[in-house]
């Protein structure tokens, strides 16, 4: 074999190994990134799924007071509650227990349900011990003989204390 060829055989040689390290480097910092990425967009999950869960609690709570205030102003008194359209871009619904016996003492509990990371959450809140009256909007407000279901879609509500009972109406300009 020539000197010549040999050159050219461990210049060749030195391409492909310089090649190989050069697809190795590349390959470890595509996993280092990749891995990164992963470790993001997980915690960003666990961020979300707090904050979601944060704003169930404000929601609840704010339709709580919103009955609580309704209960205590009395016969006559009436106000506008807005609903959030989504929670944190998530679909919600809103339910009031309803009890039939309000001299029960039973407390009222004002819940949120939604889904977080493809999971069903909920948060509920208590609330004035009162009846129930609501208009059923097909869709938007609904009820069971325990719950009443308002879906963010009925928009904004007119609460009011009717002779002692709490109504629950759509809102109408």
């Amino acid at each position: 074999m020539s000197t010549s060829h040999m050159a050219r055989n461990t210049r060749g040689a030195f391409r492909a190994q310089a090649a190989v390290e050069l697809l190795a480097y590349a390959a470890f910092f595509l996993f280092i990134l990749v891995s990164a990425v992963g470790v993001f967009l997980f915690l960003q999950s666990q961020e979300t799924s707090r904050a979601q869960n944060a704003y169930a609690q404000e929601i609840a709570y704010g339709f709580s007071d919103s009955i609580g205030v309704a209960f205590t102003a009395g016969p006559g008194f009436y106000q506008k509650v807005a609903l959030p359209p989504s929670l944190l871009g998530s679909n919600y619904a809103l339910a009031v227990s309803k009890n039939p016996n309000a001299a029960s003492f039973r407390t009222g509990l004002v819940y949120v349900y939604w889904n977080s990371s493809g999971k069903p959450s909920s948060f509920s809140a208590p609330t004035a011990t009162a009846s129930y009256i609501f208009q059923s909007v097909p869709g938007q407000i609904w009820g069971d003989g325990e719950l009443i279901f308002i879906s963010p879609s009925a928009g904004n509500l007119n609460m009011s204390n009717s002779n002692g009972s709490i109504s629950i109406r759509k809102w109408v300009t």
